[in-house]
């Protein structure tokens, strides 16, 4: 069993775009690379240079967690229909939907593993400037656009003043509150920096682990407490939960799993993914699992399978790891066209599910059809929201907002 810290997070600039985040920045791989010993103190090289294979994993990762967000959203209608695991369709439907869970998280990690680095740090007004650019205009857009969605299209009396307090709680719509999430996260890093760059590799791992901690034991401790709710879920407080896996990001980056470390991770997330499968809306699971630990973002075992998941392709998705064609610079340049329309995705796809029910063979009710219908629904979702956004991005301003 070995694991290895290969000269701290690598991290790359690209002059020509606003910093990376995750789902909503490019996949900070484009360019030059931060050395050890640039995190020391040296200045970092600004040479440009082809896309970093050692850093593809990062695009292919946030590729397959905009793609277990579609599938959820996809799946979910089958997941949870009466009698769902009476039939393969429903339990494919509960599985696809749980698995998915890492999706969040492991986003939420990435844009830590790219925004808390203090090498490409340049002072708190730069950095918010680049951030505002770049998320601002992505925020009013669609907030907008899914304001006149359900007015126009879903036919709902929604009047402005309700609209804007439901969208300062991020329910607007399904999902947009992981918008506040990355917004509260950008406003939160400059005050960040300053303990990145003193703290060490074990401190960054021992507070971003309690922060995530924390959050378990909130909602573990929610029903005995006599509380309601877990959290205050507020356009401003939406990161609260979350602040735990944007450290361990920056924490975990650069910490490669080889031979049987790796297949640990690998075969933990898998078992983990089991279970929360099984446990989740199972009348057959104990009442104190799913009172201690019910299926979510904020529980323990989501959260060991989301640090599992960023950990196996981390250590996968390398070029001298198991994946390692997928990390050649061919495979790099794809995965970072497809990195980089993750923002797009998330926020289109929501609209494309509205006309699954107006689809032949797939489409009809958004519970019909057996499992192959249920995979192939799945699959063309993602396939023509891809195909959209990639066609909008090369439209001049239309970019920034997908």
């Amino acid at each position: 069993m070995s694991t290895s810290r290969l000269g701290g997070p690598a991290e790359v600039v690209d002059a020509d775009r606003p910093d990376d985040a995750a789902l909503v920045g490019d996949s900070g791989h484009g360019v030059d690379a931060v050395s050890e010993g640039d995190r020391r103190g040296a200045a970092p090289d600004r040479t440009p240079a082809r896309p970093r294979p050692d850093l593809a994993w990062i695009s292919w990762l946030r590729f397959v967690a905009i793609a277990a967000v579609v599938t959820i959203h996809t799946v979910s209608y089958n997941a949870v229909q009466p009698g769902a695991r009476d039939t393969l369709r429903g339990i494919t439907a509960i599985h696809l939907d749980v698995l998915g869970v890492f999706a969040v998280p492991v986003f939420v990690m990435l844009s830590g593993a790219l925004l808390l680095d203090p090498t490409r740090y340049q002072g708190p007004r730069d950095f918010l400037r680049k951030r505002a650019l770049r998320l601002v205009p992505a925020v009013v857009f669609w907030h907008a656009w899914y304001f006149l969605v359900r007015v126009l299209l879903l036919d709902q009396d929604l009047r402005l003043g309700d609209a804007a307090a439901v969208a300062l709680s991020g329910k607007l719509y399904t999902a947009l509150y992981f918008f506040w999430i990355v917004l509260g996260l950008a406003v939160l890093t400059p005050v960040l920096i300053p303990f990145v760059a003193k703290a060490t590799h074990r401190q960054m791992l021992v507070v971003g682990t309690l922060a995530c901690l924390m959050t378990a034991l909130s909602q573990a401790t929610a029903q005995w407490r006599g509380t309601p709710d877990v959290f205050v879920e507020t356009a401003w407080t939406w990161w609260v939960p979350y602040l735990g896996y944007f450290l361990l990001g920056w924490a975990l980056r650069g910490v490669v799993l080889r031979g049987r470390a790796l297949v640990g991770a690998l075969v933990l997330a898998c078992l983990l993914g089991a279970l929360m499968g099984w446990q989740w809306h199972n009348p057959e699971a104990p009442a104190w699992l799913e009172t201690m630990s019910p299926v979510g973002y904020y529980s323990t075992p989501a959260m060991v399978y989301s640090l599992a998941v960023f950990l196996v392709f981390q250590g996968l998705v390398r070029r001298d790891g198991p994946l390692r064609r997928l990390a050649s610079s061919r495979m790099s340049s794809l995965a970072r066209t497809l990195g980089d329309a993750t923002m797009g995705v998330f926020a289109l796809h929501l609209t494309i599910l509205m006309w699954v029910p107006e689809w032949p063979v797939i489409g009809g009710e958004r519970a019909a059809g057996g499992t192959s219908v249920l995979l192939l629904r799945v699959g063309a979702v993602l396939t023509l929201t891809y195909v959209i956004v990639l066609l909008l991005r090369r439209v001049p301003g239309v970019r920034r907002i997908l």
